[in-house]
């Protein structure tokens, strides 16, 4: 898979404004090849506030963290998503930037994967809690794991998987990838 099909397939709901965020890995060479059109989409994404945040890790790939930055902002304006994330360490009373960086922080240098993450990626907290305390007992399995409201996390990965099924095809077709989030935001689809 190259790079367009890459950040496609794996961050078309987030570069489409229906999902807070997405996080994937990339090889450093597959990367490498897209690096230039992330500056030239820079600016297109910039005026929808939704940002590719690309993280080199030590064996060579990058991790990619594309949000929406009004969704995420809503993700951690929730007061009980804010309790979790101070219980967390996070400096919650600094604000979204402050949340933000040590989210990217945590990623970039933390040992351990900070299972936090799910809240950004819009996982409801009752799954992101499930899944820290209670790995085995989930009602379904699919972008993520889910401990509460099943029909609502269904309906949403159905969502997700659409739009990202779409907005393939479109590619495929010739679109860019601003080009075809823009269409998918324009069709309402």
């Amino acid at each position: 898979m190259g790079f367009d099909e890459t950040i496609v397939h794996c961050s078309a709901p987030s570069l489409c404004g229906i999902k807070p965020a997405s996080l994937f890995s990339m090889d450093g060479k597959c990367f490498l090849s897209g690096k230039e059109k992330l500056h030239e989409w820079r600016d297109v994404f910039l005026k929808s506030k939704r940002y590719f945040v690309p993280i080199k890790k030590s064996d060579g790939r990058i991790l990619f963290f594309v949000f929406d930055k009004n969704l995420l902002q809503s993700v951690c304006a929730d007061k009980k998503n804010l309790l979790y994330l101070r219980e967390k360490g996070y400096q919650v009373e600094k604000g979204f930037n402050a949340i933000l960086c040590e989210l990217i922080h945590r990623l970039s240098h933390g040992e351990n994967f900070p299972h936090e993450v799910g809240l950004f990626l819009g996982y409801p907290l009752t799954d992101v809690e499930g899944f820290e305390h209670n790995r085995s007992g989930f009602k379904y399995s699919g972008f993520w794991k889910v401990y509460g409201n099943l029909d609502e996390a269904e309906r949403k990965m159905k969502l997700y998987k659409s739009c990202s099924e779409i907005c393939m095809k479109w590619l495929n077709s010739g679109l860019s990838v601003p080009k075809l989030t823009k269409k998918y935001e324009e069709t309402g689809v």
